[in-house]
């Protein structure tokens, strides 16, 4: 039987977890907090922000190393890479490792080690004043080559280091507002906020407490007003009455909101989870154009059926309300109706003939019946079968013999030649 795994509770959001999610300290007891609220606040690029977890764990700190994940993982995910328990994680990990522990002891080295570590190893010196700014205008003129096409997108990330991007970056987007990727800071064809309306300035303070309550207090104005945009083309397009129903197409619409931001600021793995999920509300509700199809064949699509109707609701339409010239169609519809009724109510003599050609048919039936052949027929011997494989043994006989002599024939007049 497999052994059960334990799960650990988290002070901070309250959730009991797997021990997957929560950190080992070196005497094997668990974290307090799982690993997402205890990296909540990381900011990847500022120490302060990391160190007394460091400091917590009984790790030493040695910056290169940190720095050599940190850039790492900002370049394979800008938007990620900032914060969060990604590079957090995978420094306490490398820090586990032989080449990080005593010699002489064979333990990990401690918190405690990290100045010495720091010297020992050879800290890279900091730049002098006059080296940061030779740096500085190295980065600028690359920067420049970049925008003007003549070096290309790689050439620039590999030569511009990750600070350099970050701080572009956050000058393009203050606030951290999502972005395409790290590079887009250098693109003058996107729009900055101040150049765009707001889609919200007109709303009443009315309207913003009815949004408010109605997709709740942690979505901005302009949020509010795409929400409602998106619930209103919906109900358009749709005939949504129960409660359940306008349930699930809020939740659809805050789904689709989210979506379109994770895909814009880069997150394709979050894209594709909230895509799967806003498929599933869209199939529970039966919210596609198959549910709009199968309304559109309850309409009437044919004559008898809107007959059908109008007797039904209101009854049949009296003769003497039709005011409609009479057309060909109608003109030989009745002279077909006519004749039809003088042939079988006048003439008298057509029902007569009708019979006699049923009575007809039906005594040739039976003639055809008696007319069938009666007598025994002549049963197969077991002689008369020898006599037919006979026959044919002496035609394969006779078929041989004119071969082999048309074969003598053929070959004397060759040597004759």
């Amino acid at each position: 039987m497999a052994e059960q795994k334990k799960k650990y509770h988290c002070s901070r959001c309250k959730k009991t977890l797997g021990e997957a999610r929560f950190y080992t300290y070196k005497d094997g007891s668990k974290v307090e907090l799982c690993k997402d609220c205890l990296s909540a606040h990381v900011n990847n690029f500022e120490p302060d922000t990391f160190l007394w977890i460091l400091e917590k764990m009984d790790v030493p700190y040695i910056p290169w190393e940190w720095n050599s994940l940190r850039d790492k993982k900002y370049q394979e995910d800008p938007v990620k890479g900032t914060g969060g328990p990604a590079v957090l994680g995978k420094y306490l990990a490398k820090m586990k490792l032989k080449q990080w522990c005593d010699k002489e002891t064979g333990k990990p080295y401690t918190w405690a080690d990290s100045e010495r570590l720091q010297k020992e190893l050879g800290q890279p010196e900091e730049l002098t004043e006059e080296e940061k700014a030779e740096e500085a205008a190295r980065e600028q003129e690359i920067k420049e080559m970049y925008e003007n096409g003549t070096i290309s997108e790689a050439e620039y990330k590999t030569l511009v280091s990750t600070e350099t991007q970050r701080e572009a970056t956050e000058e393009k987007f203050p606030g951290g507002e999502p972005f395409v990727d790290g590079f887009a800071a250098f693109d003058s064809q996107y729009m900055s906020e101040d150049e765009l309306p707001d889609p919200a300035a007109e709303l009443t303070e009315e309207d913003k407490i009815y949004l408010a309550l109605k997709w709740g207090r942690l979505y901005k104005p302009n949020e509010w007003v795409e929400l409602e945009k998106k619930y209103d083309e919906m109900m358009s397009s749709f005939d949504i009455q129960d409660a359940d129903s306008i349930n699930t197409l809020i939740l659809m619409c805050k789904t689709d909101l989210k979506m379109n931001q994770a895909i814009d600021c880069g997150d394709v793995d979050g894209y594709q989870k909230l895509a799967r999920v806003n498929d599933g509300l869209r199939k529970s509700a039966k919210f596609t154009a198959a549910q709009n199809k199968d309304k559109d064949n309850e309409k009437i699509d044919c004559t008898g059926v809107l007959v059908s109707v109008c007797e039904r609701l209101g009854g049949f339409i009296p003769n003497d309300l039709i005011e409609v010239n009479e057309d060909m169609i109608d003109i030989s519809i009745k002279d077909t109706q006519k004749y039809l009724y003088n042939l079988v109510t006048k003439d008298l003599g057509f029902g007569q003939q009708i019979e006699n050609y049923l009575k007809k048919i039906q005594l040739e039936h039976e003639n055809m019946e008696n007319d069938n052949w009666d007598e025994d027929e002549e049963e197969i011997t077991d002689e008369d079968i020898a006599d037919y494989y006979e026959r044919i043994q002496e035609e394969k006989e006779l078929d041989s013999q004119i071969t082999q002599e048309s074969n003598a024939y053929e070959k004397e007049r060759k040597e004759d030649d």
